[in-house]
């Protein structure tokens, strides 16, 4: 089980795994725009 964040930037995407939930919205409102937060088994 792991928290998945997709960034869309022009051509590149950009994939970075975090183990809990807490973790990965932190990193989030990291990103200014176009990313992803999904949860995956």
């Amino acid at each position: 089980m792991m928290w998945v964040i997709t960034v869309f930037d022009k051509k590149d995407v950009r994939i970075f795994e975090y183990a809990n939930k807490d973790e990965a919205t932190q990193a989030l409102e990291k990103f200014k725009k176009h990313a992803v937060l999904t949860y995956t088994k």
